[in-house]
């Protein structure tokens, strides 16, 4: 079913809806019904024809990958674009095991819906407990700042002070909690920021 395209569900649709007039309604010529259920799959195939001999075709009918995170910054306006916001980018992320924006270097939406993500070199495979070296637990990153608001919940259980994360963002240049996209906080205390698009 991941594997469905746009056109595949449209078409799957349309046919069910033809089946259903045709068995169902007695007042329009049957012939109607009969010619789009025989057309309908004749399209069907030719465009999927098409996708497979013309990129263009296949950007139309397919849809095509968008970049969301380049380099560890994340990308606004395609976000924007694909009406995702930063709480349907995070689930995306944690669906692939990955908690913290800060250890990704690029992540892509593919046409399907899923998420393609290339960790950064550090985060990437041999891992301490690859080589045997005993390492500490390490608890989930919490979200701090979101869309410019700030989230003092998670300020409190990260035991950490409004002024502190002041401090922090000052460090990288931002007055704001307004200017900020996203902001997460790991268990060593580990400041991801990421500003809003329109400031840079």
């Amino acid at each position: 079913m991941g594997k469905i395209t746009y056109y595949n569900m449209a078409t799957a649709a349309t046919l069910g809806t033809l089946a259903g007039g045709l068995i169902s309604d007695t007042r329009t010529n049957p012939f109607y019904y009969i010619v789009g259920l025989i057309g309908i799959p004749i399209l069907s195939y030719i465009m999927g024809y098409l996708s497979l001999k013309s990129k263009r075709a296949r950007a139309l009918f397919e849809g095509t990958p968008t970049m969301v995170i380049s380099k560890g910054k994340i990308i606004e306006k395609n976000l924007s674009n694909m009406r995702l916001s930063s709480d349907n980018l995070l689930e995306q992320l944690r669906e692939k095991k990955i908690f913290s924006v800060a250890d990704v270097e690029f992540a892509v939406m593919e046409p399907d819906g899923k998420m393609s993500i290339l960790l950064k070199s550090e985060k990437q495979p041999i891992t301490s407990k690859n080589m045997g070296i005993p390492s500490d637990n390490t608890n989930l990153p919490l979200s701090v700042i979101k869309d410019g608001e700030l989230i003092e919940n998670n300020l409190m259980k990260l035991g950490i002070t409004k002024s502190w994360l002041i401090e922090q963002l000052k460090l990288q240049n931002i007055s704001n909690f307004k200017d900020v996209f996203l902001a997460q906080i790991d268990s060593s205390g580990k400041v991801y920021v990421d500003k809003k698009s329109n400031l840079e």
